[in-house]
């Protein structure tokens, strides 16, 4: 199977996406990506506008022959954050959380890896200065290091399936994974906070807040990190929604982040 970097994937399953993610696929699509969406559910996408969903190849879940396990998709972000794996396991290629707004192409590196702000003040500060996520992920197929994390991940037994499990304790597994001396290669693949997510998690509301009303610092980071190096957006979906209930239409203010990404974002050509 060609490892085709003009290409990016994702998942998307249970729930209709929002206008969030069209504006992240669409996104991809003017970097001159092709986009695979993969579902149980192509229905899922009735409400996409024509505009963007043209550009998007919408394609059924696959079969893997690596790993033979029965994933809870009702347990979404642990689905999700399994079945990602075992894709780049089987076929390679990138990962993109549909809350990743793209502002240009990827480096042309056959591996990358996301990393985000650690808190720098309060309870849960940390000594590091990055911590790798999952929001962005290309590596070629049948990597040990992926092959590793998928074993470690896998659910062993009923509690592992359990809707009760801490939705990001696949994520931890993934950090223990590659903090592991044995994969000090793969650590250095990790990118710059600033590079995929400037703007820290403990910021996700403000987002879409005006930038004259913010408080620029919180936990000893700052609201904005974008500089030249910047390549993506992440936009914190999850905790929108599901912790701060924000209605991403009816209440991103027009002076937000968020809405002068989307003004201002200018595609680059796509490579042969």
């Amino acid at each position: 199977m060609i490892f085709d970097k003009n290409a990016v994937f994702s998942l998307w399953v249970k729930n209709s996406p929002t206008g969030l993610n069209y504006q992240c696929w669409k996104s991809w699509t003017d970097c001159g990506y092709r986009v695979e969406l993969y579902t149980d559910d192509p229905g899922l996408f009735a409400e996409v506008p024509l505009s963007i969903l043209q550009n998007l190849e919408i394609k059924l879940l696959p079969s893997f022959s690596s790993f033979q396990v029965s994933i809870d998709k009702e347990n979404v972000l642990q689905f999700a954050d399994l079945w990602r794996f075992i894709f780049l396991f089987e076929r390679g290629g990138t990962w993109l959380d549909s809350d990743m707004m793209l502002k240009k192409r990827l480096p042309h590196d056959d591996i990358i890896i996301s990393s985000e702000h650690t808190l720098k003040a309060g309870g849960r500060k940390s000594k590091f200065d990055r911590t790798p996520n999952i929001g962005l992920l290309r590596f070629p197929p049948h990597n040990p290091f992926i092959e590793e994390c998928v074993r470690a991940m896998l659910p062993t037994t009923k509690q592992d399936l359990s809707s009760n499990v801490n939705n990001t304790s696949k994520m931890k597994k993934f950090i223990k994974e590659i903090r592991k001396p044995k994969w000090s290669h793969i650590l250095e693949s990790v990118a710059d906070p600033q590079v995929f997510c400037p703007v820290p998690y403990p910021f996700a509301k403000e987002l879409y807040t005006s930038n004259s009303k913010i408080d620029k610092t919180k936990y000893g980071l700052n609201f904005n990190y974008e500089d030249d190096t910047t390549i993506g957006l992440h936009l914190w979906e999850n905790l929108l929604l599901n912790k701060y209930k924000v209605d991403l239409w009816e209440d991103a203010n027009e002076q937000s982040l968020f809405n002068e990404w989307c003004r201002k974002k200018k595609p680059e050509a796509k490579h042969s």
